[in-house]
C-alpha cells in the first residue's frame, strides 16, 4: 500500500484571502506570499467566489462579515460546487467569540475558525498547518487515482481478446444486450458478419501454432482496419470474428465486407499446400437482425457462413431476405 506523505507540497499552495478591510487585506497576502505560496486577494466573498470558480483555490481565508457576499454563504458555495476529489482548506475569521457563529461555521463547512485581531504569527502556523491537510487531500487524491486507472484497465482486459486484442465474447455479450434495447425502442438497423479462417486446421497442422496465433493477429487487425468507424469486431471463438454493423442494408453490408475479404486476401499470408488458395482468407455470412431474437439472428448469420464455406470459401454469403422474414415470423 502507497504511504501517504504529510509534508508541505512541493509547488506552492493557491490561497485566495477575502477581507473588505485593505489594511487587514494586505497584511494577511503579505504573510502568505512569504511562505512562498501564491495568493490573489478579494474585497468581498462575491469576488473571492469568481477568483476560485476560475481557478480553484487550496486554501481560502476569509473575514465573516463583508458586502455582497459573508464569508459563511462563501464557504457554503464553494463546498456545494467544489467536485468531490477537490477540498479547499476554508479558514473562517471572526471578531465574535461567542459559542453559536462558532459552531454555525462549522455547519457550514469552515475547517478552522480564527479569532480577530489576526495574530500574523499564529497565521503562519495555521497555513503551516493547512498546508498538510491539503497534501494529504492531494496524495489521496493521486492514489484515488491510480486505483481507477487500475480498475479501468481490468474492466477492459477482462472484455479483451489477450491474443488478438479485439473485443472478447462477454463484451458481445454485454453490447448485444444494449443493441437489442436500441432496436426495440428506437429502430436501429443492424447487420452481423460471421468471418471464418478457411482451412485454418490446415495451416496450424502445416505451419505450427505459433505461426497460426500470428496469422490470426494479422487477420484481425486487417479486418478491425478496413470496418466503418461504428463497427465492433469481437473475436467469436477459435478463428471466427464477428462484426456488428450498425445502420446498414444486406446490400451494404455485403460490399462492405467484400472489401474487407479482399483485404485480408491481400495480406499475402502463405496458406498450406492443401488448402484450395495459396493465401489466407476468410469466408463471410451476413444476416439482418429482424423480428426475432438475438440468438435467431446469430444463428442465421451462421447460416449465411456455413452457404459461403459450401459455395468454395474466400467469399460473402448474406441470409436470403425473405427466408429470413419468414423465419423471424416462424418464431
Amino acid at each position: 500500500m502507497t504511504s501517504i506523505s504529510t509534508r508541505l507540497p512541493p509547488e506552492p499552495l493557491r490561497v485566495i484571502v477575502a477581507e473588505d478591510d485593505p489594511d487587514a487585506r494586505e497584511a494577511v497576502a503579505q504573510v502568505v506570499r512569504s511562505l512562498g505560496h501564491a495568493c490573489r486577494v478579494a474585497r468581498d466573498g462575491r469576488e473571492a467566489w469568481t477568483m476560485h470558480q476560475a481557478n480553484r483555490a487550496d486554501i481560502i481565508i476569509s473575514d465573516w462579515k463583508m458586502p455582497m457576499m459573508d464569508g459563511l454563504r462563501l464557504c457554503r458555495e464553494i463546498r456545494e460546487s467544489d467536485p468531490p476529489n477537490w477540498h479547499t482548506h476554508f479558514i473562517l475569521v471572526t471578531g465574535r467569540d461567542d459559542r453559536p457563529p462558532f459552531i454555525e461555521g462549522l455547519h457550514a463547512g469552515a475547517d478552522e475558525y480564527v479569532m480577530k485581531p489576526l495574530e500574523l504569527a499564529e497565521l503562519e502556523a495555521r497555513l503551516e498547518a493547512a498546508g498538510r491537510v491539503v497534501a494529504v487531500h492531494r496524495a489521496l487524491e493521486d492514489n484515488n487515482f491510480s486505483l481507477r486507472l487500475d480498475s479501468a484497465r481490468d474492466y477492459q482486459a477482462a472484455r479483451t481478446d489477450p491474443l488478438t486484442a479485439v473485443s472478447n465474447r462477454l463484451r458481445l455479450k454485454e453490447d448485444l444486450e444494449v443493441l437489442e434495447g436500441r432496436v426495440a425502442r428506437y429502430g436501429h438497423r443492424y447487420c452481423a458478419a460471421l468471418c471464418d479462417v478457411d482451412a485454418f486446421k490446415a495451416y496450424n497442422d502445416c505451419f505450427g501454432h505459433l505461426a497460426g496465433d500470428d496469422a490470426l493477429c494479422r487477420v484481425a487487425r486487417a479486418i478491425q482496419e478496413h470496418l466503418r468507424s461504428g463497427d465492433s469486431l469481437y473475436r467469436y471463438g477459435g478463428e471466427e470474428f464477428l462484426a456488428i454493423l450498425p445502420e446498414q442494408t444486406l446490400a451494404d453490408a455485403k460490399a462492405g465486407m467484400g472489401r474487407v475479404r479482399l483485404e485480408v486476401e491481400k495480406l499475402g499470408i502463405r496458406h498450406a499446400p492443401v488448402a484450395q488458395s495459396p493465401f489466407v482468407t476468410i469466408s463471410v455470412g451476413i444476416a439482418e437482425l429482424g423480428g426475432g431474437s438475438v440468438d435467431d439472428w446469430l444463428r442465421r448469420t451462421d447460416g449465411a457462413l456455413y452457404r459461403a464455406k459450401s459455395l468454395g470459401r474466400n467469399c460473402v454469403e448474406a441470409e436470403d431476405a425473405a427466408s429470413a422474414v419468414l423465419e423471424c415470423h416462424d418464431g
